[in-house]
């Protein structure tokens, strides 16, 4: 398989000072980045779409891209796959790099997450009423800052961290990491999480279904060849998906995502229980 990153990198790289990724500094300081500003917002007292609030949500929520951009700007990373960090954001949105069959992998993937389970409860409760568009606020952020995390929960993190531990396992330490980075939105007045309350089960089932769905990226972001921009569009289309059907309770949205995730992790096992390593390295298709 072709380096994705082939055309940003047409000239050697040198490994003069250049360290290898940083995987640990990269998922603390995204929890610092992004709660520090989270912070600011709840100090306000605003709701989070009122200034200078919503700066400082926006400045959170862009925590995981950021975080990327300065860690490769300071070297540490693979100058294989990308020599700058304005390279690596180049090839993780950059739709070329995935080919055409992941996106209707992708579009399947997200029927099933999102739409099989809302069919599941309008059966169960004789409903038919399969359609509810959710605030254009929730779908925007949901769409654009959604798609935007991956680049630095899949696109550097897993990158990152798959180098040193089995895929299956890195995906789940970021998934830790990945539900507490959202933790400080459950007390920002008119967040998507304020709603569900702190403590409640749909607060418990929201982080468990952010760490059950988490091998499903890594999968995609490996099966794809490793490719940000898989896990990109898979996260903004869901979320955008998520806002155009009717809410599920939080025992069938977790077990669709723990489903999938283990049914994706058993087929791939041979791999997903190996680390990656640099990616010239990868050789061969993967089976998918």
């Amino acid at each position: 398989m072709k380096n994705p990153s082939e055309r940003y990198n047409r000239r050697p790289c040198s490994q003069h000072g250049t360290r290898s990724p940083a995987p640990w500094a990269y998922l603390f300081g995204t929890l610092l980045w992004t709660w520090s500003f989270f912070g600011l917002a709840y100090c306000t007292g605003q709701d989070w779409l009122q200034f200078p609030a919503a700066l400082f949500s926006l400045l959170g929520g862009l925590g995981p891209l950021i975080m990327a951009a300065i860690l490769i700007s300071c070297g540490r990373w693979d100058c294989t796959m990308d020599r700058s960090a304005l390279q690596f954001l180049l090839r993780c949105f950059n739709p070329s790099t995935l080919a055409g069959h992941w996106y209707l992998r992708i579009l399947a993937l997200i029927i099933v997450l999102v739409f099989a389970p809302v069919l599941w409860e309008s059966v169960a409760r004789s409903q038919v009423h399969l359609i509810e568009v959710g605030p254009l606020s929730f779908i925007l952020v949901g769409l654009f800052i959604g798609a935007q995390e991956e680049v630095g929960w899949r696109g550097y993190a897993q990158e990152a961290l798959q180098r040193h531990m089995p895929i299956v396992l890195s995906s789940l330490i970021i998934g830790v990491f990945w539900a507490a980075w959202h933790l400080p939105l459950f007390f920002l007045p008119g967040t998507y999480q304020h709603g569900l309350g702190v403590g409640t089960l749909s607060f418990w089932s929201f982080h468990i279904a952010l760490l059950a769905g988490s091998p499903i990226y890594a999968w995609l972001y490996n099966a794809a060849g490793r490719v940000p921009f898989a896990p990109m569009i898979f996260h903004g289309l869901g979320n955008l998906a998520q806002e155009l059907v009717p809410s599920v309770s939080p025992t069938t949205s977790v077990a669709a995502q723990a489903m999938v995730a283990l049914a994706v992790t058993l087929i791939s096992w041979q791999w997903m229980r190996s680390s990656r390593p640099r990616f010239q390295d990868m050789s061969g298709r993967l089976p998918f």
